[in-house]
């Protein structure tokens, strides 16, 4: 293993599967982290061609989109990303704290502007992903700048995970698939962390983060990775919703309809 990424510890691994997320301290070096803020950039430059809006307003035409949230992937632009160190380290980490081997799934870039961006709303991801991915997947959320709740960290109901998927529902006022659910706000965990950490959170654990108050960008790229041989997202739950952000198209899957 890279002298320079950790390896996880017996009390990381036993802490992430009672909490259902945990905090790594340290995690990338910065000329990694350089590197790929670097190659993200293009990413807002040229949102209306490479992204779309996570928070698209059913206020907004298609031509109109604020690009709230800004949501895309460095794997669109970068073509060495597959070998990136920290690439091998997420999963290596990752199967440590799951107890599985796991593969590199997908990448998102996502990035909220000063003063005028959303939450992400509480949501787990599979939510998203459907129960295909049931307890199967984890994600590795890498913030390219320090992060709080004034720009946007991340928050998770502890032990969330052991709870099963909670009922999702769209969020009311979006043309975009945002989704979020109900939780109990009281076990909420706030993280704040430094440029170089890494959260990591089960598929199953409520997470969200806050809207973008300060006067830069927050950005950041998360990290999906799913067990071998899982076969990424299916067996959707009812409120699954696909939107085509090229023509605004809303697509609900007909074997499950809303």
């Amino acid at each position: 293993m890279n002298m320079h990424f950790p390896d996880a510890s017996a009390e990381q691994i036993a802490f992430f599967r009672e909490h259902g997320w945990l905090v790594v301290e340290d995690a990338i070096p910065q000329r990694d982290l350089d590197r790929l803020e670097a190659e993200c950039e293009v990413l807002i430059r040229e949102k209306d061609r490479l992204a779309y809006d996570w928070a698209w307003s059913d206020k907004e035409d298609l031509k109109d989109r604020s690009f709230r949230i800004i949501q895309s992937s460095p794997s669109f632009v970068w073509k060495d990303i597959r070998e990136q160190p920290y690439r091998e380290w997420l999963i290596r980490f990752g199967a440590a704290l799951m107890g599985m081997e796991l593969s590199y799934w997908y990448d998102q870039f996502l990035a909220k502007p000063p003063h005028r961006s959303v939450p992400t709303y509480w949501h787990q991801d599979e939510g998203y992903w459907g129960r295909n991915l049931d307890d199967r997947g984890v994600t590795g959320w890498i913030p390219l700048q320090d992060v709080d709740a004034r720009n946007g960290c991340m928050h998770f109901i502890d032990r969330g995970h052991l709870e099963g998927v909670l009922p999702h529902r769209l969020v009311e006022g979006m043309r975009s698939d945002l989704l979020t659910c109900d939780v109990d706000a009281r076990r909420a965990v706030v993280c704040p962390i430094r440029r170089g950490d890494v959260t990591f959170h089960h598929s199953k654990t409520p997470h969200m983060t806050t809207a973008n108050t300060s006067d830069r960008w927050r950005k950041a790229v998360t990290n999906h990775m799913q067990q071998v041989g899982a076969g990424g997202e299916g067996d959707h739950y009812p409120w699954k919703v696909t939107v085509n952000q090229r023509t605004g198209e809303r697509i609900v899957p007909p074997s499950r309809p809303l």
